[in-house]
């Protein structure tokens, strides 16, 4: 049966991906955002605690992956009052991933060359890809505006001749988004030039430069979808994951199989499902047992992730 559908509009939250020259000001014009929870990877709302008060923001430092990815995970997750995440910027957050990595394999180098020169190849590059798309996952997944900004970087042609300016981070970032901005200062105006908008043909809602502003944004992409009030994504349950490993394992499900649930679900883990999509992956497991064995009722999962007992077993 063919699955697709007439498409939708939908009013998608706002994000985008923000990138200038050191001192632009990407930061400051950031927290023009109210009720955001930022999370800061070099320290750059140091100087705007005023700022920060003011709007109802708050502000997590840290370049730790493994922390911020927690704090993301908990904004997805939780109910909470901010309605924008910001990080700031993302550049030290993949810095940060590569040099986790770069620990890891330099401590199970073969040799201690191998370790000195860091050409670990493509399974640290893997590593490291896998990683920092999962944050950038859980970020898009977001019922949340998503400010991310990012450091400044010469592009070069043929003959290392300068063509122009791009974001510094890993390559094809800004590719994610839906808006891309690039923050310039005239006179003493910030002015965002729209380097991208995905948009329907004829309806873009961002002119090609505009004064970065809360106003003009709320003014350009409607206050409706900016100040919405967030709502939290029921992820998988402890019991889920249980249930759902100890059906694969019955089955003997194949890994390529898993894999490609998990490219499905966009994620890399049963962890990082939605109580939906593990749900289906789980009710799809047990009409396959049902098929094979009829007379056993079909697991369920309780709290602790413990399958009920079948028929069989309630009788012995």
């Amino acid at each position: 049966m063919l699955r697709a559908k007439t498409p939708e509009a939908k009013n998608k939250r706002l994000k985008l991906f923000l990138y200038g020259s050191p001192g632009i000001g990407k930061t400051l014009s950031a927290l023009q955002f109210p009720n955001s929870y930022v999370i800061d990877c070099e320290r750059g709302t140091d100087f705007y605690s005023e700022i920060i008060k003011k709007n109802g923001s708050v502000v997590f430092q840290s370049n730790n992956p493994d922390e911020i990815r927690e704090e993301i995970r908990l904004l997805l997750t939780e109910e909470h009052p901010y309605k924008t995440l910001i990080i700031d910027p993302i550049t030290q957050v993949y810095n940060s991933v590569q040099e986790k990595w770069t620990r890891v394999f330099e401590k199970h180098a073969k040799t201690e060359k191998e370790a000195e020169i860091q050409d670990f190849g493509m399974r640290y590059w893997g590593r490291v890809k896998s990683e920092f798309k999962a944050i950038q996952r859980m970020f898009m997944a977001l019922d949340l505006n998503v400010i991310i900004t990012s450091h400044q970087k010469d592009i070069y042609g043929a003959g290392m001749t300068k063509i122009g300016v791009g974001p510094d981070s890993m390559k094809g970032d800004e590719y994610l988004f839906d808006l891309v901005f690039n923050l310039q200062k005239v006179g003493e105006k910030r002015m965002a030039k729209t380097i991208k908008e995905r948009s329907e043909v004829g309806k873009n809602k961002f002119p090609e430069e505009f004064e970065w502003s809360y106003a003009n944004f709320l003014q350009f992409y409607g206050k409706e979808i900016i100040e919405r009030e967030s709502a939290p994504v029921p992820m998988a349950t402890f019991g889920q994951v249980e249930l759902v490993k100890k059906l694969v394992e019955v089955l003997k499900v194949e890994d390529a199989t898993v894999v490609k649930w998990f490219q499905k679900a966009d994620c890399d883990s049963w962890e990082e499902m939605t109580k939906d999509q593990i749900g289906k992956a789980i009710g799809f497991l047990q009409d396959k047992i049902t098929a094979i064995a009829p007379e056993v009722k079909s697991a369920e999962a309780t709290d602790n992730g413990t399958p009920l007992k079948s028929k069989k077993e309630a009788k012995r």
